[in-house]
């Protein structure tokens, strides 16, 4: 008799964002601070018994035809990763993914779905694994799946692996936004070392912003958003500037370009702004979303 679990992977966007030097292993070190979103995918584990001595089965499946049912799928590698940490054996994992976060878009969907199956799969084992050993393996497979596996809102330095939580800062009103296109991360990174080179200083101090979410001063926030990604996307991708400026003629107290985009999110002081902004940007025929943070 198989055994269901289900849990919730939530989307992220990035409040302040600085890309620093390249490392030797080709990823970048950052400044940022990640909050986790309501906009989130489904996740559900099925597990059955097969023969003990046999290595474990992996599949999985989502309805979305963008989603990959292969081995490249982010839930698939931290699965494998957990079975080959800890040796699970005679195991047949079968997981779905119900998707709503978009795709490529710069709000960690697929790091957050491989999180939510590592937890998921934890949970299921008994709890094999700490919270450090699941942040140490995600770190292997994305970036961003450490704060995808702690959640809220956190400071995340060095390619993103370091992680230090601020306080509480849900229930603020957002809008995300996505047009038609995708940005490829690494094309993004390549754009940022041909600007600034890849030794690239900070832009600024993110203590600032940080301060002004442990005072919970939503206002403040606004202003203080940064994406380094921004002085090179917008060149690219004229559509985010675009939605910038409808939201912030909407009312929104800041907008910005989540991750390397092109999802941008702004946020609102009320419902009001909040829904007015949403129906501009349908009007515009752009694919946006209300949800706050959590």
């Amino acid at each position: 008799m198989s055994t269901v679990y289900k849990d919730l992977a939530y989307g992220k966007i990035n409040l302040y964002l600085d890309v620093l030097d390249r490392i030797e292993n080709g990823y970048h070190n950052v400044e940022s601070v990640m909050q986790s979103v309501s906009l989130c995918d489904i996740i559900a584990l099925e597990i059955d018994e097969i023969d003990r001595e046999t290595e474990c089965e992996i599949s999985v499946f989502s309805e979305n035809a963008n989603v990959p049912n292969d081995k490249t799928n982010l839930v698939y590698k931290c699965a494998k990763k957990f079975l080959d940490y800890t040796g699970v054996k005679g195991k047949r994992l079968s997981f779905s993914i119900q998707k709503q976060i978009p795709i490529a878009a710069g709000m960690a969907g697929g790091s957050s779905d491989g999180a939510t199956a590592m937890k998921l799969l934890n949970k299921a084992l008994g709890g094999l694994l700490s919270y450090e050993e699941m942040c140490k393996l995600g770190a292997t497979v994305g970036a961003d799946i450490p704060f995808c596996l702690t959640g809220g809102t956190c400071i995340c330095k060095g390619i993103g692996e370091k992680i230090t939580p601020l306080s509480s800062f849900k229930d603020v009103f957002l809008v995300c936004a996505v047009d038609s296109s995708s940005v490829s991360t690494p094309v993004a990174f390549s754009l940022l070392d041909e600007k600034y080179g890849t030794g690239c200083e900070r832009s600024n101090d993110i203590g600032i912003i940080a301060n002004a979410i442990e005072d919970r001063d939503i206002m403040a926030v606004g202003r203080l958003l940064y994406n380094k990604f921004e002085g090179v996307i917008i060149q690219q991708n004229e559509n985010v500037e675009k939605i910038k400026k409808i939201m912030v003629e909407s009312g929104a107290v800041g907008a910005l370009m989540s991750g390397s985009g092109p999802s941008v999110f702004g946020i609102f002081m009320d419902e009001i702004s909040q829904n007015k902004a949403l129906c501009e940007l349908k009007n515009c025929s752009i694919n946006a979303f209300l949800c706050k943070t959590v």
